[in-house]
């Protein structure tokens, strides 16, 4: 099991030159103004808690889930010390592995079986198309009978329809829609992006195989863990990294494709929690060399000539895209040539969503979900682009809160449009 390295944060804490970089970019920072509220502040009490100086365990958790784990801090340090991952490790050891209560427990379970996911799918799809959805919304019932905290949480679900899950509708396997293949791609399906957004990742497969390869859709695939080492479930954690990494990592395909950050930043992060494993560090390897984010994908392919979009965009990183991955550019690359694209002020600062956190620091959450709606709506955007399921949620509760009235859209969705509006797939 991962825990706090005392030496590491030690190292962290005296590398840190206190420059305030980090007290530029961090959520937390801006919205208290508190030092134990920055990057900073909570590097050095990891460091006196791994060191003894700290008797009081309960401050040290209050601090790390306080951290949104956005990594922003992480990519303007100059030293490379790394806030954002001592906040994970300090939850796992003060946790000893496992989630902090029964509730969180039970929630993570779901994620261990794929199928459970399908069922929840299958219950959204008809808990809409019932009207359930429209009556809550409409009666505010959850709230008048003292669960404020639910009826919050259904207000995350997206108004618009969802559509049944890909294991539900899609082969194992699809062929290219061009004449000569390229190779094949394996889809990683994510958990949320299946359970909400099913209809955004059969725009990514579409686009895929618009561009000339063939898509297999492993059933095999479980959760990528990303819930689970947020909530310190290092066991959990490892059970399901490991099983991913048993499958893909012998998996015979060209690239490993995911349109969810988050998922993309674990696939690729395997690697350090498995380097000195003699066999899990091999295969950690070779699935990070291989796994790519959509917009990296269409990036490296290209658009046809004459792709466009008909509406102004503007793009929202996710953190697991920006800081965690360092892909940023790829998407403002695409979007620039298929689209009227408005740049985003602030477009790296977190939307606020951040996993859970906008269940568990709400009125923290909102503030900041309401200065990036803010920014938003100066673009003058029709469409807000994202690639991630908890920004898409959590921008699109924005617009209904503070406007903008923008479309959210996952950025696949936008680039099989423009795709379909310049004609035929070439051949």
């Amino acid at each position: 099991m991962r825990a706090l390295d005392a030496e590491q944060l030690v190292r962290d804490a005296e590398a840190c030159v206190r420059c305030g970089l980090c007290l530029s970019v961090c959520p937390t920072y801006r919205d208290t103004q508190l030092e134990i509220q920055s990057p900073r502040g909570r590097v050095t009490l990891y460091a006196d808690y791994a060191q003894g100086r700290v008797e009081d365990p309960l401050r040290v958790l209050e601090a790390a889930y306080d951290c949104l784990d956005c990594r922003a801090c992480q990519t303007v340090c100059p030293n490379d010390v790394k806030p954002g991952e001592a906040a994970l490790d300090a939850r796992v050891t003060l946790q000893e592995g496992r989630p902090p209560s029964r509730l969180v427990r039970a929630a993570l379970a779901l994620f261990h079986y794929p199928f459970l996911i399908d069922l929840a799918n299958v219950f959204l799809v008809l808990y809409q198309r019932l009207g359930l959805q429209a009556l809550l919304r409409r009666t505010r019932l959850l709230e008048r009978v003292g669960l404020g905290g639910l009826q919050f949480a259904e207000s995350l679900l997206p108004g618009r329809p969802v559509r049944l899950a890909l294991r539900l509708t899609h082969p194992r396997r699809l062929e290219p829609k061009t004449e000569r293949p390229k190779g094949t791609v394996a889809f990683f399906l994510g958990c949320v992006m299946n359970l909400v957004f099913s209809e955004s990742s059969s725009a990514a497969i579409e686009v895929i195989r618009r561009s000339g390869w063939a898509v297999r859709i492993p059933r095999e695939t479980t959760c990528c863990g990303a819930p689970h080492i947020e909530e310190g479930d290092w066991y959990g954690f490892e059970r399901l990294a490991k099983k991913n990494l048993d499958f893909y990592g012998r998996l015979e395909v060209d690239y490993i494709l995911t349109d969810c950050a988050a998922c993309g930043a674990e696939l690729k992060g395997y690697v350090k929690h498995f380097a000195d494993d003699p066999v899990y560090g091999p295969l950690a390897r070779r699935v990070a060399e291989k796994t790519l984010m959509f917009s990296e994908f269409v990036d490296r392919e290209g658009l046809p000539g004459s792709a466009r979009f008909p509406f102004a965009t503007t793009h929202q990183h996710a953190c697991h895209a920006c800081h965690a991955q360092g892909v940023k550019d790829e998407p403002e690359r695409v979007l620039s040539f298929a689209t009227d694209y408005r740049p985003l002020e602030g477009n790296t600062d977190c939307c606020g969503s951040a996993g859970v956190y906008n269940l568990t620091h709400t009125d923290e959450s909102m503030r900041i979900l309401e200065r990036k709606m803010a920014s938003v709506a100066r673009t003058g955007a029709e469409v807000l682009t994202v690639e991630n399921p908890g920004c898409l949620l959590q921008l699109d509760l924005g617009t209904r809160r503070y406007g903008p009235e923008v479309k959210v859209r996952h950025i696949a969705e936008v680039v099989l449009e423009a795709m379909e509006n310049q004609g035929e797939p070439p051949r």
